[in-house]
């Protein structure tokens, strides 16, 4: 680890500054383009003071005044420093101590250098800093802070104050996202306080498994540029939150560690036992376990405050006193001769003791005493180090961990190798392995110890191993770590993999140490979810039906190699199948329908449909369900087939999506998932269509007849007037009106008439050409218009509706049967007529004539002239 690496290495050079009457909204826009967390406010070339992210939740979000608040009536003075000089350690522990998250850092004579932040600290820490490292579960805290999406932003600060949090996660529609103080300073920006938790938040939450290692997390915030990771428990549920923050408390059970280890170096020379007692100083102020120094003979010379902690004494009671002072009595004297045996021979002793506190108590502690030697050889000190085991049996297990590693150290590190799910690899300068894990070995196809001494020439096709090479001088060459996407061809199909490279030297050679994971499920779901959002918005745009499928099936068909989609309509009242979408067999599959039998026993589709199960058909030539089609297959080449039912939320059937091989297979795992995912976007598309016709038809036609209503009938008449004036040809139009019709309603009932009324509407359309026009006005009243007619032809349509009508027993009751007849009035298109209305008003003139008259008969209204 890095600990006496200078700060001025790993500061950023860039500092964000704005004068005292800075308004607060002006210093978030400012910091949120800067993409900064941290702003310092200067007056006349000094600074008064800085305004962080933290500090942004301690805005009044309820008033949008605050926002307009100098930001010097919120920002933080003094602000803290840190000399360039300072390591990483020092600001380390200041970050534990202080509890901040920005330090200025300045020169001898107190210039502004930059900034440095914990992002900073943790971002520079080494490799092996992270091999040694627990997993995430281990530096997890209190559970996060958890509000649903509608939640307004202001109670959002106000909570994440009250729980001095940084973070929270979002639930809204489902899911899980993350909203952070970078969010908070960005609404502050844009001044838009009354927004909702789930209108900010960022969606998905990022996540990893609480197994997951430390070095794992902190490679997903550099690679996302984030600082907040969902923390998963076995059961998929979230149990905490990770941030830079939780790794950076974790440093210092590392640095205890290198203390200790520190301590049992007997030979080191002079000066680093030195810089080792310097850092162990500073480590044992913000330690939690207790380290205790004494001379050679025995006598107290210095403590940590955590010794007061689990002793009780002061520093000023201890220091100088015999280390009896805190014997329990529990060991004798043999105990102890022993005990300073092994110091004189090993200078290192670890075991459990008895000790006593200062109000008497006795309590059991973990101890590890060193013995300091000089360049002679005497004992100079004893360095002990323990812990209330009471409390700390973990600090004990990690101790006992510690030992084994020591004494396992290769083969340990090679299991671990072999159990990380990554790939790991490490290769010489010219390019061959030195180190592979099973994970690497696996993806090769080798076993790892063959592997070794191979380039990837030897493992790889010449292209791809050219650009692996290519990566590998570009990473050597580097002074960081180098990441991306590689694509490989295997016999399983295309996978993808995304690969970290950093060179490194080690004792006089260069070396390339990488790893690389298997991204392939994460690319087919970017690859799934961007054509599910493609049909998604098509749909919302009202796209027809046949447009929506055509694009679902091409985008099926570019997820699922060498495969043919088809997607099948089930008719509601035919209950027969046609051909919605077969983008790749549209000149071959339009009678596809017609080639699927209802019979489930020799049709797959109809099996889908009547099981609502899929029905793979690896070998269509032996699939009996396929034996009424195979001539239809065998024209296509296809050899294999799978039918998958779509249906609705409502639990109906409404087709099937088909796809289509020239080879024998079965789908596999993804190819399932997307066939339910086109499954389910069809079903929506199919219901969205249906609802759609299902309104234009209720706005449309009457619900009764079931011709076109009074609006619709008069948007048509318009429509019909202006193409026969554009094709200079001629139109007439009839009114017509069922007689005495208040009769049979007064007589037999409404519902009579209403049967009254359908039959006259059916014998309407069926006696009239499918081009004309038929309406019911209201009431008993019909209108039709007659394109391309003109006075005779229309009286005579007139006359057989007449007949037709009068003709026509109408059995309007169980035991009543009517003949009813109907007076029509009939006019044609004129020059003067400017619309329909016109028409309408003339031929509604002859009905009157006809009704007048004596009713059951056609009169005609010539323009300009008379009924007749």
């Amino acid at each position: 680890m890095h600990y006496d690496l200078p700060i001025s290495q790993i500061l950023r050079h860039e500092l964000l500054e704005c004068p005292p009457r800075t308004t607060v909204a002006e210093a978030a826009g400012r910091m949120h383009e800067s993409r900064c967390g941290s702003i310092l406010v200067v007056d006349g070339g000094q600074v008064c003071g800085i305004w962080t992210e933290r500090d942004a939740l301690s805005l009044n979000f309820s008033d949008p005044e605050s926002l307009a608040m100098p930001v010097s009536r919120v920002m933080s003075a003094p602000v803290k420093t840190v000399r360039e000089t300072d390591t990483v350690a020092d600001a380390a522990i200041r970050f534990k101590q202080e509890r901040m998250r920005h330090l200025l850092v300045v020169d001898e004579n107190g210039r502004r250098l930059g900034i440095v932040s914990q992002t900073d600290i943790v971002n520079h820490q080494g490799v092996e800093f992270y091999v040694h490292m627990r997993n995430v579960g281990s530096v997890l805290k209190n559970l996060p802070l958890q509000v649903p999406g509608e939640t307004p932003m202001a109670e959002v600060v106000v909570r994440l104050r009250e729980t001095r949090g940084d973070a929270a996660i979002v639930q809204s529609g489902g899911h899980l996202g993350i909203l952070t103080a970078r969010d908070v300073l960005r609404l502050i920006g844009q001044e838009a306080l009354g927004r909702t938790a789930g209108e900010v938040a960022t969606f998905p939450l990022i996540t990893v498994p609480r197994n997951s290692t430390l070095y794992h997390a902190r490679k997903i915030f550099n690679d996302r540029r984030i600082r907040h990771l969902g923390v998963m428990d076995d059961n998929g549920q979230v149990s905490g939150l990770l941030s830079y923050a939780d790794i950076l408390d974790s440093v210092e059970q590392e640095y205890v560690a290198e203390l200790r280890q520190a301590l049992q170096e007997q030979n080191q020379r002079l000066q680093q036992s030195r810089h080792a007692l310097l850092l162990a100083s500073k480590v044992a102020e913000s330690s939690q376990q207790a380290i205790m120094i004494v001379n050679a003979e025995r006598v107290i010379q210095s403590v940590n405050p955590a010794f007061t902690a689990i002793t009780g004494y002061a520093i000023e009671e201890a220091v100088g006193q015999d280390t009896r002072l805190l014997k329990s009595g529990l060991h004798d004297g043999e105990f102890y001769r022993q005990l300073y045996a092994n110091l004189d021979t090993f200078a290192v002793w670890s075991g459990e003791i008895w000790n006593r506190r200062k109000n008497g108590e006795l309590y059991p502690e973990s101890l590890t005493i060193t013995a300091v030697k000089g360049e002679g050889g005497q004992v100079i000190n004893y360095v002990c180090v323990f812990t209330d085991i009471t409390e700390q049996k973990r600090v004990r297990e990690d101790l006992k961990e510690s030992r084994q590693r020591l004494e396992q150290q290769s083969s340990l590190t090679e299991m671990i190798l072999d159990t990380l799910p990554v790939m790991v690899f490490v290769k010489d300068e010219d390019g061959r392995y030195l180190v592979m894990n099973e994970a690497a070995a696996a993806f090769v196809g080798h076993d790892k110890h063959e592997v070794v001494g191979k380039s990837d020439f030897e493992l790889y096709s010449p292209d791809l191993a050219a650009r692996m090479r290519h990566d590998d001088i570009k990473a050597l060459a580097a002074k960081k770590v180098m990441g991306r996407e590689e694509k490989h061809a295997t016999a399983k199909g295309e996978r993808y993999l995304l690969s970290y490279k950093r060179g490194v030297d080690l004792g006089g050679r260069r070396l390339l140490i990488g790893s690389a994971t298997d991204i392939s499920e994460r690319k087919q779901t970017e690859h799934l979810l961007a054509a599910e959002r493609h049909v998604l918005e098509l749909i919302a745009s009202d796209a027809s039906l046949h447009v929506v499928l055509e694009a679902l099936c091409s985008r099926v068909e570019s997820l699922i190699g060498e495969s043919f989609c088809a997607v099948l309509l089930l008719q509601p009242e035919s209950r027969r199948l046609v051909l919605g979408a077969a983008p790749s067999l549209r000149r071959t599959c339009r009678d596809v329908g017609e080639n699927c039998p209802d019979n489930p026993e020799v049709c797959a589709c109809a099996a889908a449909m009547s099981t609502g199960k899929q029905v793979i058909a690896e070998h269509i030539d032996d699939s009996p369900q396929w034996q009424d089609c195979r001539e239809f297959a065998s024209a296509l080449g296809l050899k294999s087939a799978w039918s998958t039912p779509i249906v609705s939320p409502g639990k109906e059937v409404l087709g099937t999506v088909s796809l289509y091989f020239r080879q024998s297979r079965r789908p596999s795992r993804y190819e399932k998932d997307v066939i339910d995912h086109a499954c389910r976007l069809s079903a929506i598309a199919i219901d969205r269509a249906r609802s759609m016709e299902s309104l234009h038809r209720l706005a449309t036609v009457d619900t009764l007849t079931g011709l076109f209503n009074r609006s619709r009938f008069l948007e048509q008449g318009e429509a019909e007037i202006v193409r026969a004036r554009r094709q200079d040809r001629c139109i007439a139009v009839l009114m017509l009106d069922v007689d005495h019709f208040k009769r049979i309603n007064d007589t037999h009932g409404h519902a009579a008439g209403d049967v009254a009324l359908k039959v006259v509407a059916a014998i309407i359309s069926r006696e009239l050409r499918s081009i004309d026009v038929c309406g019911r006005l209201g009431g008993e009243e019909f209108a039709v218009i007659l394109p391309e007619t003109e006075g005779t032809g229309a009286m005579q349509a007139a006359e057989r509706l007449r007949l037709a009508v009068a003709n026509e027993s109408m059995r309007v009751t169980n035991e009543v049967v009517l003949n009813v007849t109907i007076s029509i009035g009939v006019t044609i298109l004129a020059d003067q007529d400017a619309n329909i209305d016109h028409l309408l008003a003339r031929a509604d003139g002859a009905l009157y004539e006809a009704k007048r008259g004596g009713r059951n008969q056609a009169i005609y209204a010539a323009p300009g002239g008379t009924p007749s």
